[in-house]
């Protein structure tokens, strides 16, 4: 029974690492230079016959690459990576500048007050249905 859920264990690890790498739309060349490992080793650790798991560390620096160069990946707002990465991918438009100076103000908030305000936001935008935006 301890066998099969280390297994289980090791096999939900290597996919949440695989979809992380194709969330990025890296290559394993891509994911080994980003990840400081071998493309020999991602290979390891994308491949499920291979016992080799990605290590806690691994993991630990892979999301802390996304939560910098894409924090909305980590958050389920899940976009395409894989094309140019200023292109509009999926009909989803990049963020205007006044998207992302809001954001980045969001961010130098305090916990707590980044909570208040995204309840706010959330309250307002309630009544707008998801899809393009309003003019």
């Amino acid at each position: 029974m301890l066998l099969n859920n280390s297994f289980r264990n090791m096999e939900a690890d290597k996919e949440e690492f695989k979809r992380l790498v194709e969330l990025m739309g890296w290559s394993q060349t891509e994911a080994a230079r980003r990840l400081y490992k071998t493309p020999s080793a991602i290979n390891h650790l994308v491949n499920p016959d291979h016992p080799n798991k990605p290590t806690q560390t691994t993991m630990q620096l892979l999301k802390l690459i996304i939560a910098s160069e894409h924090p909305c990946l980590l958050e389920g707002q899940s976009v395409e990576l894989r094309d140019a990465p200023d292109a509009a991918r999926d009909g989803v438009p990049r963020l205007s500048l006044r998207e992302q100076e809001m954001i980045e103000n969001l961010r130098r908030l305090p916990l707590a007050d980044q909570e208040k305000v995204h309840t706010v936001i959330s309250a307002l935008l309630r009544p707008y249905k998801p899809g393009k935006p309003k003019k």
